[in-house]
Parts: C-alpha cells; structure tokens; sequence
C-alpha cells in the first residue's frame, strides 16, 4: 500500500474579517480625502500612505498567519511513526518565545471523535473548525481553524484512521475493522 500524505492550509476566505477591514479603510480613505476636513495635499497624502501602510501589514499578517498553520494528514502503512495527524503552528506575533512553533501529533489509532465546528459565515464560505479527540487524553487537543470543505477533511480522517482502529474484543486487525467513535 502506498504512503498518503496531505497538508491542509487554512482557506484564504477564512480571513474574510481582515481582507474586509483592509478593503473598509481604503474606502473610507478615499471618502475622506473627497468629503474630508483634510484640504492640504500634504495632509491627504499622509493619511494614504498611513492607509496602504496598515493594509500591507494587515495582508503581510494574513499571508503569514496562513503560511505557518497546517494540518498534516501521514499514512504509511510501512512506518508506525506515520500514521498520524499532526497540527503545527506558529505564532508569527511571538518569534523569540518558547510558544513560538506548537506541534501537537495523534496517531490513527488513538484518535476517538473527530467534529466539525462552523459558524453560520463560516458554512456559507464553506470553511470550519475540525477539532479531533485522542484516546490519550480523552480531551479535544487539535483545533485546527478555517479549514476549507472540513466535512470532506474530517471524513479523510475517519477513512484512515479505520486501517487501524480495532474492534473491540478482537486480537487480530482485518478489513472489516468497526468504525472508531468519530
């Protein structure tokens, strides 16, 4: 059987609040600058370059946040160590901090419930929270945000990790293994 490995980003619509808040202060620049009590040029062109200054970070911020955040997806049946489902993340507000790089990792077989968690925007952008329980702890450890199709994610999930969960009361694994608690 051949190794699966898949990645998943959060969507780039998840970030709808700040692409809006972005696009918001551009209009509201341009609407001061026509209507404003600002009549120097010297004035206008301070307040749009203090504009295009906070939307630039606010996309550097967004393309950053999305670059540093995955759900990782291993199956090889060849190597215990992946089959698992890790969540890495880093804060790109906290470079010099202990809490800079999380990883948290969950072997197929230990995962018990797998749910998805959305907001009304969040299903009409189809994009949600996938949060997965281990038996380790028996506590939600992965929370991954603003995944895109996460039912869809969540069922690929649950597909793999049925290779290895074993039924109750049986010592040997085949394929008609029950279906874990997800």
């Amino acid at each position: 059987m051949e190794p699966f490995y898949k990645t998943y980003k959060p969507a780039w619509k998840s970030f709808y609040k700040l692409l809006f808040l972005a696009l918001l202060l551009l209009i509201l620049a341009g609407i001061g600058s026509v209507w404003g009590p600002l009549t120097e040029g010297a004035k206008k062109t301070w307040m749009w370059i203090a504009v295009i200054v906070i939307d630039v970070l606010i996309l550097f911020y967004v393309v950053v946040k999305r670059w540093t955040m995955s759900l990782v997806l291993r199956d090889n049946p060849d190597k215990a160590e992946d089959q698992e489902v890790a969540f890495i993340e880093c804060d790109p507000l906290k470079p010099f901090s202990s809490d800079f790089r999380k990883s948290i990792e969950i072997g197929l077989a230990n995962i018990i419930h797998i749910k998805v968690g959305q907001t009304m925007m969040q299903t009409i952008l189809n994009i949600g929270d996938v949060i997965i329980t281990s038996s380790g702890t028996g506590a939600e450890e992965i929370f991954a945000h603003n995944i895109p199709d996460p039912n869809a994610v969540r069922d690929e999930i649950q597909i793999h990790a049925r290779k290895y969960t074993m039924p109750a009361g049986s010592a040997s694994s085949s394929s008609s293994e029950a279906t874990p608690g997800i």
